[in-house]
């Protein structure tokens, strides 16, 4: 028997087992890749659009639902989602969105660099708001990432600025402070609406 019937048999193997391993470890990462990291569940169609709109430091919250309405008013339509996300500012030069804190610039200090290090963003949890302006469009109009709004429901709402009626975010606590989220022509800002009953449903 010669050497060489020998030793590429063995490197057939070898590199057939190493190609396995490879492909073995490639769907497992792809398998880690599409699942959502807060619930461990099978990413959605919903949480691939928020990863490749805003990146791997986001995804979208399945509790609640996508809201679709002309939030900067140019007749095409946006989108809002409500995500998680502990690292808001880290991808927003590479994926081309703005970081807003309407709720605590409402208050005065208003800069995310230094309110995205409160504990939890101030509301308990690592919630954002996540806008895509022209969602539907071969790229978006603009991408905004507002943290720091506290709120236990959401839904789409309205504001009247100037006798005009503009979409928006309605919000509400579990204490019964009711607010709105809504685009002012340049960016997103946050106002108190009403106090409401836990149990009023927004609509």
């Amino acid at each position: 028997m010669s050497f060489r019937s020998v030793i590429l048999p063995g490197m057939l193997c070898l590199s057939l087992f190493t190609l396995a391993q490879e492909l073995t470890t490639r769907e497992a990462q792809q398998a880690k890749d599409a699942t959502n990291p807060q619930t461990g569940k099978a990413q959605g169609p919903l949480d691939a659009l928020v990863q490749k709109q805003f990146g791997p430091d986001f995804s979208a919250d399945p509790k609640f639902p996508p809201m679709y309405a002309d939030f900067d008013g140019d007749g095409k339509e946006d989108l809002a989602i409500v995500a998680f996300s502990k690292h808001p500012l880290g991808g927003a030069g590479g994926f081309k969105y703005t970081v807003l804190d309407p709720y605590d610039s409402y208050f005065g200090i208003g800069d995310p660099k230094i309110t995205t290090h409160f504990a939890g963003f101030g509301d308990g949890s690592t919630h954002c708001l996540l806008f895509i302006h022209d969602w539907k469009g071969e790229a978006p109009k603009s991408k905004w990432v507002v943290v720091n709004v506290p709120f236990d429901k959401v839904t789409s709402g309205q504001i009247t600025l100037k006798k005009k009626t503009f979409p928006a975010v309605a919000t509400l606590e579990t204490g019964g402070l009711a607010s709105l989220v809504y685009f002012d022509g340049k960016k997103y800002r946050w106002e108190p609406n009403e106090f409401a009953d836990d149990d009023v449903s927004m609509k």
